[in-house]
């Protein structure tokens, strides 16, 4: 199985401006999540696709593949589906895709690497990452990639991998609630090491 992780990471971002190269702990957050995904060791490609230069040579220099975005693609209105196709279509022999977003701090590589493993033991087509309360956690979607192709992802069958921890990022105020997850993901890392 050929495995390809594709971060989505457009230059603008109306209701927190910069957010894919803001900073965590010293990482843009373009860079932690190519980490990430490089970290799982289940991916074969990683790749960014960007309007932004700043964000393309960002990932170029973390070793992922940058891909310039078409400037059709790279509107605010643009559905996943559609960037979807413009990424895959040229990308032939690939058999799982997933759609990793940049700002993930709180994402750990194990759950990459469990939720790939789940979508292959399963008879789904996609899986998405959500919350406790069963909610989109706006983390990451792995689907197989041809049924994407003729379908398209949003109408294939879902299997839902539940995160621990969680925090989407699209304003400042998502940022310190990020922050303040981190100190008690810390705390208890810090608890069971000690225990």
């Amino acid at each position: 199985m050929k495995t390809l992780c594709y971060i989505q990471a457009r230059g603008g971002s109306k209701r927190f401006p910069g957010k894919n190269k803001h900073k965590w702990d010293g990482v843009p957050f373009v860079v932690n999540a190519i980490y990430k995904a490089q970290m799982a060791e289940i991916f074969d490609l990683v790749m960014v696709t960007s309007d932004d230069i700043e964000i393309l040579n960002l990932a170029r220099d973390a070793g992922a593949l940058p891909v310039l975005r078409s400037q059709a693609m790279s509107g605010d209105l643009v559905t996943d589906d559609q960037l979807a196709e413009e990424v895959l279509l040229p990308l032939s022999g690939f058999d799982i895709a997933c759609k990793l977003y940049p700002c993930v701090p709180l994402l750990s590589p194990d759950d990459l690497t469990a939720a790939y493993y789940a979508l292959l033991d399963s008879e789904e087509d996609y899986l998405r990452a959500v919350d406790k309360q069963g909610k989109d956690a706006g983390a990451f979607y792995f689907f197989r990639v041809q049924p994407a192709i003729d379908y398209t992802i949003s109408k294939l069958n879902r299997l839902d991998y539940i995160l621990d921890y969680c925090q989407d990022i699209n304003t400042l105020d998502d940022l310190w609630h990020a922050k303040q997850k981190q100190i008690l993901i810390d705390a208890k890392r810090y608890e069971n090491e000690n225990n």
